[in-house]
Protein backbone atom coordinates (compact mmCIF):
# COMPACT_ATOMS: atom_id res chain seq x y z
CA UNK A 1 0.00 0.00 0.00
CA UNK A 2 1.08 3.95 -0.38
CA UNK A 3 -0.30 6.90 -0.18
CA UNK A 4 -1.07 7.52 -3.81
CA UNK A 5 -4.25 4.74 -2.13
CA UNK A 6 -5.50 7.39 0.24
CA UNK A 7 -8.75 8.92 -0.09
CA UNK A 8 -7.47 12.66 -0.75
CA UNK A 9 -8.75 15.03 1.94
CA UNK A 10 -10.36 18.14 1.66
CA UNK A 11 -8.35 20.91 3.64
CA UNK A 12 -11.63 23.14 4.19
CA UNK A 13 -13.85 20.00 6.18
CA UNK A 14 -10.91 19.88 8.46
CA UNK A 15 -10.15 23.28 10.35
CA UNK A 16 -6.92 22.20 12.37
CA UNK A 17 -5.11 20.10 8.95
CA UNK A 18 -1.84 22.38 8.34
CA UNK A 19 -1.37 24.00 5.33
CA UNK A 20 2.57 24.36 5.00
CA UNK A 21 3.65 21.45 7.27
CA UNK A 22 4.14 17.63 6.51
CA UNK A 23 1.35 15.96 8.00
CA UNK A 24 -0.18 12.39 7.03
CA UNK A 25 -3.07 12.02 5.32
CA UNK A 26 -4.52 9.50 8.01
CA UNK A 27 -3.01 8.07 10.92
CA UNK A 28 -0.47 8.70 13.21
CA UNK A 29 2.87 10.80 12.04
CA UNK A 30 6.38 10.73 15.08
CA UNK A 31 9.65 10.84 14.14
CA UNK A 32 11.54 12.45 10.82
CA UNK A 33 13.78 9.77 9.47
CA UNK A 34 16.16 9.49 6.35
CA UNK A 35 16.56 13.49 6.15
CA UNK A 36 19.14 13.56 3.06
CA UNK A 37 19.22 15.47 -0.28
CA UNK A 38 19.76 13.10 -3.15
CA UNK A 39 19.18 13.87 -7.05
CA UNK A 40 18.54 17.14 -6.48
CA UNK A 41 15.71 17.01 -4.03
CA UNK A 42 15.35 16.57 0.01
CA UNK A 43 13.97 13.42 0.85
CA UNK A 44 12.07 13.37 4.31
CA UNK A 45 10.88 10.11 5.93
CA UNK A 46 9.30 10.03 8.96
CA UNK A 47 7.15 7.43 11.23
CA UNK A 48 3.87 6.45 10.24
CA UNK A 49 0.89 4.77 11.32
CA UNK A 50 -1.08 4.69 8.16
CA UNK A 51 -3.71 2.21 10.13
CA UNK A 52 -4.65 4.39 13.08
CA UNK A 53 -3.90 6.88 15.18
CA UNK A 54 -2.06 4.73 17.91
CA UNK A 55 1.68 3.88 18.07
CA UNK A 56 1.42 0.80 15.98
CA UNK A 57 2.71 -0.63 12.98
CA UNK A 58 4.74 2.00 12.40
CA UNK A 59 5.85 2.01 9.01
CA UNK A 60 8.34 4.83 6.79
CA UNK A 61 6.41 7.75 5.01
CA UNK A 62 7.56 9.10 2.10
CA UNK A 63 7.55 13.12 1.06
CA UNK A 64 10.27 14.69 -1.64
CA UNK A 65 10.78 18.24 -2.32
CA UNK A 66 12.66 20.48 -4.17
CA UNK A 67 12.26 23.63 -2.65
CA UNK A 68 11.15 22.44 1.03
CA UNK A 69 8.05 24.28 0.00
CA UNK A 70 5.97 21.67 -2.26
CA UNK A 71 6.43 17.93 -1.19
CA UNK A 72 5.00 15.63 -3.15
CA UNK A 73 4.10 12.43 -1.52
CA UNK A 74 5.65 9.14 -2.55
CA UNK A 75 4.96 5.38 -1.87
CA UNK A 76 5.85 3.75 1.57
CA UNK A 77 9.72 3.25 1.84
CA UNK A 78 9.17 0.74 4.37
CA UNK A 79 6.54 -1.56 5.82
CA UNK A 80 6.79 -3.95 9.29
CA UNK A 81 6.22 -7.11 7.24
CA UNK A 82 9.21 -9.52 7.55
CA UNK A 83 10.78 -11.42 10.68
CA UNK A 84 13.46 -9.26 11.47
CA UNK A 85 10.75 -5.96 11.66
CA UNK A 86 7.69 -7.33 12.61
CA UNK A 87 6.31 -4.83 15.30
CA UNK A 88 7.64 -1.92 13.58
CA UNK A 89 9.82 -0.43 11.10
CA UNK A 90 11.57 2.33 13.81
CA UNK A 91 13.53 5.52 13.26
CA UNK A 92 17.32 5.75 11.68
CA UNK A 93 18.54 7.56 8.33
CA UNK A 94 19.20 7.52 4.73
CA UNK A 95 22.73 7.88 3.01
CA UNK A 96 23.78 8.11 -0.54
CA UNK A 97 25.77 5.04 -1.45
CA UNK A 98 27.09 5.50 -5.15
CA UNK A 99 24.14 6.29 -6.96
CA UNK A 100 22.03 4.23 -4.15
CA UNK A 101 19.94 5.41 -1.66
CA UNK A 102 20.42 3.57 1.41
CA UNK A 103 17.81 3.57 4.04
CA UNK A 104 19.80 2.35 8.09
CA UNK A 105 16.56 1.69 10.45
CA UNK A 106 16.10 -0.49 13.79
CA UNK A 107 14.10 -3.16 13.12
CA UNK A 108 11.63 -4.09 16.12
CA UNK A 109 9.94 -7.58 17.24
CA UNK A 110 8.56 -8.80 20.45
CA UNK A 111 7.52 -12.21 21.19
CA UNK A 112 4.01 -13.69 22.26
CA UNK A 113 5.15 -12.74 26.22
CA UNK A 114 6.13 -8.88 25.02
CA UNK A 115 9.89 -9.33 25.22
CA UNK A 116 12.08 -6.97 22.43
CA UNK A 117 14.47 -7.93 20.29
CA UNK A 118 16.25 -5.16 17.77
CA UNK A 119 17.95 -4.92 15.05
CA UNK A 120 19.60 -2.32 12.59
CA UNK A 121 18.56 -2.97 9.56
CA UNK A 122 19.43 -1.54 5.93
CA UNK A 123 17.56 -1.65 2.73
CA UNK A 124 18.30 0.28 -0.93
CA UNK A 125 17.18 2.04 -3.49
CA UNK A 126 17.73 2.80 -7.18
CA UNK A 127 15.48 5.39 -7.87
CA UNK A 128 14.59 6.78 -4.45
CA UNK A 129 10.62 5.58 -4.58
CA UNK A 130 10.89 1.55 -4.46
CA UNK A 131 13.44 0.13 -1.26
CA UNK A 132 14.38 -3.44 -1.43
CA UNK A 133 14.96 -4.40 2.36
CA UNK A 134 18.44 -6.55 2.73
CA UNK A 135 17.91 -7.42 6.72
CA UNK A 136 19.69 -7.06 9.56
CA UNK A 137 23.48 -5.77 9.87
CA UNK A 138 24.10 -5.26 13.75
CA UNK A 139 21.83 -7.24 16.63
CA UNK A 140 21.07 -6.82 19.70
CA UNK A 141 21.61 -7.00 22.38
CA UNK A 142 25.79 -5.18 22.68
CA UNK A 143 27.53 -6.51 25.95
CA UNK A 144 26.50 -4.75 28.59
CA UNK A 145 23.44 -2.93 27.60
CA UNK A 146 19.60 -3.87 26.90
CA UNK A 147 17.99 -4.16 23.71
CA UNK A 148 16.80 -0.85 23.76
CA UNK A 149 19.48 0.37 21.56
CA UNK A 150 17.96 2.15 18.37
CA UNK A 151 17.63 4.75 15.57
CA UNK A 152 20.76 4.98 14.11
CA UNK A 153 22.10 8.12 12.40
CA UNK A 154 24.62 7.46 9.86
CA UNK A 155 26.97 9.53 7.79
CA UNK A 156 30.05 9.15 6.07
CA UNK A 157 32.94 9.89 7.01
CA UNK A 158 36.07 9.76 5.01
CA UNK A 159 36.37 6.36 2.85
CA UNK A 160 34.00 5.14 5.57
CA UNK A 161 30.66 5.40 7.79
CA UNK A 162 30.27 6.15 11.58
CA UNK A 163 27.09 5.49 13.49
CA UNK A 164 25.65 6.86 16.72
CA UNK A 165 22.84 5.22 18.34
CA UNK A 166 20.84 5.41 20.77
CA UNK A 167 21.07 3.10 24.24
CA UNK A 168 20.85 1.78 27.47
CA UNK A 169 23.00 0.09 29.55
CA UNK A 170 22.51 -2.77 31.77
CA UNK A 171 22.20 -0.26 34.85
CA UNK A 172 19.04 1.28 33.11
CA UNK A 173 21.31 4.25 32.11
CA UNK A 174 20.54 6.30 28.62
CA UNK A 175 23.44 7.21 26.39
CA UNK A 176 24.63 7.04 22.93
CA UNK A 177 26.77 4.82 20.93
CA UNK A 178 29.27 5.55 18.30
CA UNK A 179 30.06 2.36 15.54
CA UNK A 180 32.46 2.70 12.77
CA UNK A 181 31.88 0.68 9.40
CA UNK A 182 33.66 0.52 5.76
CA UNK A 183 31.05 -0.90 4.16
CA UNK A 184 27.42 -0.19 6.11
CA UNK A 185 27.51 -4.11 7.04
CA UNK A 186 30.29 -4.79 9.28
CA UNK A 187 30.25 -2.24 12.59
CA UNK A 188 32.91 -2.01 15.06
CA UNK A 189 34.04 -0.28 18.42
CA UNK A 190 31.00 0.39 20.13
CA UNK A 191 32.32 3.18 22.25
CA UNK A 192 29.93 5.27 24.75
CA UNK A 193 29.90 9.28 24.21
CA UNK A 194 27.82 10.30 27.30
CA UNK A 195 28.66 9.65 30.45
CA UNK A 196 25.84 6.86 32.23
CA UNK A 197 23.98 8.07 34.59
CA UNK A 198 23.59 11.44 33.55
CA UNK A 199 21.03 11.33 31.14
CA UNK A 200 17.87 9.78 32.20
CA UNK A 201 17.16 5.76 31.62
CA UNK A 202 17.45 5.85 27.81
CA UNK A 203 19.09 8.06 24.96
CA UNK A 204 17.09 7.92 21.53
CA UNK A 205 16.90 9.97 18.06
CA UNK A 206 20.93 10.78 18.69
CA UNK A 207 22.34 12.98 15.67
CA UNK A 208 26.01 13.96 15.34
CA UNK A 209 27.94 16.40 13.26
CA UNK A 210 30.22 19.14 12.67
CA UNK A 211 28.68 22.72 12.68
CA UNK A 212 30.52 26.46 12.55
CA UNK A 213 33.53 24.30 13.80
CA UNK A 214 31.71 22.85 16.17
CA UNK A 215 30.84 19.23 17.43
CA UNK A 216 26.87 19.26 17.98
CA UNK A 217 25.37 16.05 19.23
CA UNK A 218 21.35 15.99 19.24
CA UNK A 219 19.28 13.90 21.36
CA UNK A 220 16.20 12.84 23.17
CA UNK A 221 16.66 12.22 26.67
CA UNK A 222 13.91 9.99 28.56
CA UNK A 223 13.70 10.95 32.38
CA UNK A 224 11.80 9.33 35.21
CA UNK A 225 8.79 12.38 36.01
CA UNK A 226 7.34 13.37 38.77
CA UNK A 227 3.81 14.72 38.33
CA UNK A 228 4.26 18.62 37.46
CA UNK A 229 6.89 18.76 35.82
CA UNK A 230 5.57 18.17 32.34
CA UNK A 231 7.23 15.61 29.95
CA UNK A 232 10.03 13.28 30.69
CA UNK A 233 11.00 13.12 27.12
CA UNK A 234 12.85 16.28 26.17
CA UNK A 235 14.97 16.97 22.76
CA UNK A 236 18.29 18.71 23.51
CA UNK A 237 21.98 19.34 22.03
CA UNK A 238 25.61 19.06 23.30
CA UNK A 239 28.38 20.93 21.69
CA UNK A 240 32.14 19.81 22.22
CA UNK A 241 34.66 17.95 20.52
CA UNK A 242 34.61 14.24 19.03
CA UNK A 243 38.15 12.45 18.84
CA UNK A 244 36.80 9.68 16.07
CA UNK A 245 40.23 7.54 16.61
CA UNK A 246 39.73 7.04 20.11
CA UNK A 247 35.88 7.51 20.15
CA UNK A 248 35.29 10.30 22.83
CA UNK A 249 33.35 13.49 23.06
CA UNK A 250 34.63 16.16 24.93
CA UNK A 251 31.57 17.87 25.45
CA UNK A 252 29.79 20.53 27.77
CA UNK A 253 25.87 20.79 29.16
CA UNK A 254 22.76 18.90 27.64
CA UNK A 255 20.48 22.27 26.66
CA UNK A 256 16.94 22.13 25.84
CA UNK A 257 16.41 22.39 21.94
CA UNK A 258 13.12 23.66 21.77
CA UNK A 259 11.05 25.02 24.63
CA UNK A 260 7.74 23.98 23.27
CA UNK A 261 4.94 21.81 24.83
CA UNK A 262 5.47 20.17 21.22
CA UNK A 263 8.46 18.95 19.96
CA UNK A 264 10.31 15.61 19.97
CA UNK A 265 13.38 13.38 17.36
CA UNK A 266 14.96 16.29 15.63
CA UNK A 267 17.12 15.10 13.07
CA UNK A 268 19.33 17.22 10.41
CA UNK A 269 20.94 16.62 6.86
CA UNK A 270 22.55 18.94 4.91
CA UNK A 271 21.55 21.04 2.32
CA UNK A 272 23.28 21.37 -1.44
CA UNK A 273 25.01 25.10 -0.53
CA UNK A 274 26.44 23.28 2.71
CA UNK A 275 23.49 24.73 5.58
CA UNK A 276 22.77 22.59 8.12
CA UNK A 277 18.80 21.82 7.88
CA UNK A 278 16.30 20.16 10.88
CA UNK A 279 12.97 18.99 10.85
CA UNK A 280 11.21 17.44 14.09
CA UNK A 281 8.00 16.34 15.32
CA UNK A 282 5.56 18.37 16.63
CA UNK A 283 4.24 15.80 19.39
CA UNK A 284 5.29 13.70 22.11
CA UNK A 285 6.17 10.04 22.66
CA UNK A 286 3.20 10.25 25.28
CA UNK A 287 0.44 12.06 23.40
CA UNK A 288 -1.91 9.82 22.06
CA UNK A 289 -5.03 11.92 21.44
CA UNK A 290 -5.80 15.72 19.82
CA UNK A 291 -9.10 16.93 18.69
CA UNK A 292 -7.65 15.55 15.32
CA UNK A 293 -7.88 12.00 16.00
CA UNK A 294 -11.76 12.08 15.07
CA UNK A 295 -10.67 13.53 11.73
CA UNK A 296 -8.29 10.81 11.30
CA UNK A 297 -4.78 11.61 11.70
CA UNK A 298 -2.55 12.49 14.43
CA UNK A 299 0.47 14.68 14.58
CA UNK A 300 2.84 16.52 11.88
CA UNK A 301 6.74 17.67 11.58
CA UNK A 302 7.76 21.28 12.01
CA UNK A 303 9.17 23.56 9.47
CA UNK A 304 12.36 23.14 8.33
CA UNK A 305 15.25 25.05 10.45
CA UNK A 306 18.47 26.19 9.78
CA UNK A 307 20.84 25.72 12.78
CA UNK A 308 23.87 27.89 13.24
CA UNK A 309 26.68 27.83 15.72
CA UNK A 310 27.12 31.07 17.30
CA UNK A 311 28.82 32.36 20.36
CA UNK A 312 28.80 29.21 22.35
CA UNK A 313 24.76 28.64 21.49
CA UNK A 314 22.87 27.02 18.94
CA UNK A 315 20.41 29.21 17.21
CA UNK A 316 17.68 28.42 14.87
CA UNK A 317 15.93 29.72 12.16
CA UNK A 318 13.16 29.15 9.07
CA UNK A 319 14.71 28.28 6.24
CA UNK A 320 15.30 31.14 3.93
CA UNK A 321 13.01 28.92 1.03
CA UNK A 322 9.60 29.44 3.33
CA UNK A 323 9.72 32.99 1.86
CA UNK A 324 8.26 31.45 -0.67
CA UNK A 325 5.21 30.72 1.24
CA UNK A 326 4.72 34.67 1.67
CA UNK A 327 2.05 36.63 0.37
CA UNK A 328 1.87 40.47 -0.07
CA UNK A 329 2.88 42.03 3.41
CA UNK A 330 1.27 43.83 5.45
CA UNK A 331 3.10 46.08 7.22
CA UNK A 332 2.00 48.24 10.15
CA UNK A 333 4.44 51.35 10.83
CA UNK A 334 6.05 52.03 14.33
CA UNK A 335 2.68 51.42 16.45
CA UNK A 336 3.17 52.40 20.38
CA UNK A 337 1.33 49.47 22.03
CA UNK A 338 -0.65 50.55 25.18
CA UNK A 339 -3.33 48.62 27.09
CA UNK A 340 -4.83 46.47 23.95
CA UNK A 341 -4.90 47.22 20.36
CA UNK A 342 -6.70 44.85 17.59
CA UNK A 343 -5.42 44.61 14.09
CA UNK A 344 -8.51 43.54 12.18
CA UNK A 345 -5.94 44.07 8.91
CA UNK A 346 -3.70 41.50 10.07
CA UNK A 347 -6.27 38.41 10.60
CA UNK A 348 -6.03 35.14 9.28
CA UNK A 349 -5.46 30.96 9.75
CA UNK A 350 -2.16 30.56 8.41
CA UNK A 351 0.29 33.04 8.83
CA UNK A 352 3.93 34.65 9.18
CA UNK A 353 4.09 37.48 11.86
CA UNK A 354 7.67 39.55 12.12
CA UNK A 355 7.32 42.30 15.10
CA UNK A 356 10.26 44.36 15.68
CA UNK A 357 11.28 45.34 19.24
CA UNK A 358 12.38 47.84 21.09
CA UNK A 359 15.34 46.33 22.54
CA UNK A 360 16.18 49.09 25.73
CA UNK A 361 12.31 48.39 26.49
CA UNK A 362 11.39 47.67 30.10
CA UNK A 363 7.66 46.97 29.75
CA UNK A 364 6.23 43.54 28.90
CA UNK A 365 4.35 42.97 25.94
CA UNK A 366 2.30 40.18 24.48
CA UNK A 367 0.24 39.26 21.29
CA UNK A 368 -2.88 37.27 21.36
CA UNK A 369 -3.17 34.83 18.02
CA UNK A 370 -6.49 33.20 16.29
CA UNK A 371 -8.36 35.36 18.81
CA UNK A 372 -12.23 35.19 19.02
CA UNK A 373 -13.27 36.63 22.24
CA UNK A 374 -11.75 34.91 25.30
CA UNK A 375 -10.08 32.50 23.15
CA UNK A 376 -6.37 33.15 22.47
CA UNK A 377 -3.12 31.63 22.27
CA UNK A 378 -0.35 34.44 23.75
CA UNK A 379 3.04 35.17 22.97
CA UNK A 380 4.54 36.92 26.32
CA UNK A 381 7.66 38.99 26.36
CA UNK A 382 7.55 39.26 29.95
CA UNK A 383 10.92 41.40 30.84
CA UNK A 384 9.93 41.70 34.44
CA UNK A 385 10.51 38.24 35.00
CA UNK A 386 13.15 37.43 32.23
CA UNK A 387 11.13 34.87 30.36
CA UNK A 388 9.23 34.51 27.44
CA UNK A 389 5.72 32.33 27.21
CA UNK A 390 3.40 30.64 24.89
CA UNK A 391 0.00 29.78 26.35
CA UNK A 392 -3.44 29.07 24.93
CA UNK A 393 -7.15 30.32 26.50
CA UNK A 394 -10.26 28.80 25.54
CA UNK A 395 -13.76 30.20 25.15
CA UNK A 396 -14.33 29.59 28.55
CA UNK A 397 -11.51 31.27 29.68
CA UNK A 398 -9.06 28.28 31.03
CA UNK A 399 -5.33 29.04 30.39
CA UNK A 400 -2.85 25.97 29.53
CA UNK A 401 0.61 26.55 29.32
CA UNK A 402 2.63 25.63 26.21
CA UNK A 403 5.80 25.94 26.64
CA UNK A 404 8.53 28.85 28.76
CA UNK A 405 11.98 29.78 28.36
CA UNK A 406 14.26 31.93 30.18
CA UNK A 407 14.95 35.56 28.42
CA UNK A 408 19.23 35.62 28.56
CA UNK A 409 19.42 39.52 27.20
CA UNK A 410 17.38 41.83 25.43
CA UNK A 411 14.97 40.95 22.56
CA UNK A 412 14.48 42.82 19.18
CA UNK A 413 12.45 40.73 17.22
CA UNK A 414 9.78 37.86 17.41
CA UNK A 415 9.00 35.91 14.51
CA UNK A 416 5.91 33.85 14.29
CA UNK A 417 4.47 31.03 12.33
CA UNK A 418 1.29 30.03 12.56
CA UNK A 419 -0.57 27.24 10.57
CA UNK A 420 -4.43 26.32 11.77
CA UNK A 421 -3.09 24.05 14.23
CA UNK A 422 0.91 25.00 14.84
CA UNK A 423 2.38 27.73 15.95
CA UNK A 424 6.12 28.10 16.17
CA UNK A 425 8.10 31.32 17.64
CA UNK A 426 11.44 32.44 17.13
CA UNK A 427 12.72 34.65 19.46
CA UNK A 428 15.79 37.07 18.64
CA UNK A 429 18.04 35.55 16.53
CA UNK A 430 16.56 32.10 17.17
CA UNK A 431 18.26 31.72 20.08
CA UNK A 432 15.10 30.40 22.09
CA UNK A 433 12.24 28.90 19.90
CA UNK A 434 8.89 27.42 21.41
CA UNK A 435 6.43 25.38 19.26
CA UNK A 436 3.24 23.89 19.84
CA UNK A 437 0.24 22.36 18.96
CA UNK A 438 -3.00 24.54 19.41
CA UNK A 439 -6.53 24.18 18.29
CA UNK A 440 -8.32 27.22 17.90
CA UNK A 441 -12.52 27.53 17.26
CA UNK A 442 -13.32 28.42 13.69
CA UNK A 443 -12.98 31.30 12.81
CA UNK A 444 -9.92 32.51 15.32
CA UNK A 445 -8.15 34.66 13.32
CA UNK A 446 -7.77 37.66 14.89
CA UNK A 447 -4.72 39.12 16.56
CA UNK A 448 -3.96 41.54 19.42
CA UNK A 449 -0.97 43.40 21.21
CA UNK A 450 -1.69 43.82 24.84
CA UNK A 451 1.16 46.38 26.88
CA UNK A 452 2.12 46.41 30.80
CA UNK A 453 4.16 50.23 31.01
CA UNK A 454 3.18 51.06 27.03
CA UNK A 455 6.09 49.00 25.20
CA UNK A 456 7.15 50.23 22.16
CA UNK A 457 6.81 48.01 18.99
CA UNK A 458 8.60 49.45 16.08
CA UNK A 459 7.00 47.64 13.49
CA UNK A 460 4.94 44.71 12.80
CA UNK A 461 4.73 42.74 9.22
CA UNK A 462 2.31 39.81 8.36
CA UNK A 463 2.52 37.93 5.60
CA UNK A 464 -0.52 35.07 4.63
CA UNK A 465 1.54 31.88 4.05
CA UNK A 466 0.43 29.07 1.36
CA UNK A 467 -0.79 27.83 -1.05
CA UNK A 468 -2.79 24.58 0.25
CA UNK A 469 -1.64 21.75 -0.35
CA UNK A 470 -3.00 18.17 -1.05
CA UNK A 471 -2.36 14.29 -0.62
CA UNK A 472 -2.13 13.11 -4.06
Amino acid sequence: MNTHDQTPFDIDLDPWRPVFHVAPPAGLLNDPNGLVFWQGRHHAFFQWNPKGCTHENKSWGHRASADLVHWETMPIALEPTDWFDAQGCYSGSAVADGDDLVLIYTGNVRDAEGRRETRQCLARSRDGRIFEKLGPVLDGPLPGYTTHFRDPKVTRVGDGWCMVLGAQTEGLHGTVLLLASTDLTRWEAATPLLDAGEHGYMCECPDLFRLDGTDVLLVCEQRETKPGEGSGNVAGWIAGRLDPANGTFDHGAFRRLDHGRDFYAPQTWEAPDGRRLMLAWMGLPEQDDAPTVAAGWLHCLTLPRELRFVDGRLTQSPAAELEALRGPARRVRAPIVAGERDFPELAGETYELAVALDPRETSDLAFDLRVTGEEATTVEIDRAGSVVRLTSRDREGTTVALGAAPLDGPVDQLRIFVDRSSIEVFVGDGRIVLSARIYPSPGATGIRARSIGGAVVAGITFWPLGPRQTAE
